[in-house]
């Protein structure tokens, strides 16, 4: 079982399942940040849509399922700020 270092210090048990996804992340919010921008109002298709096809297209390695939890994250990130 892997580790992480909390910010007072003290090692935690690893508790995210992807660490796949982690490592793109990233790259991978940068690709689609533009979808969620203010002044992006697209209603058809949903940016949920086209947030997995543009990603799909920069890591056609990913399974939709990694792709569904890669977007999913990405738009919490822009919903909560």
């Amino acid at each position: 079982m892997s580790t992480y270092v909390d910010p007072q210090g003290t090692a935690q048990p690893e508790r995210r399942r992807y660490p796949h996804l982690r490592a793109i992340y990233d790259g991978a919010r940068s690709r689609i940040a533009h979808l969620y921008d203010a002044d992006a109002q697209r209603q058809s298709p949903p940016r949920a849509y086209l947030a997995q096809r543009l990603l799909h297209e920069s890591y056609p390695q990913l399974s939709s399922h990694d792709l569904y939890v890669l977007v999913n994250a990405i738009e919490r990130r822009h919903t909560v700020h």
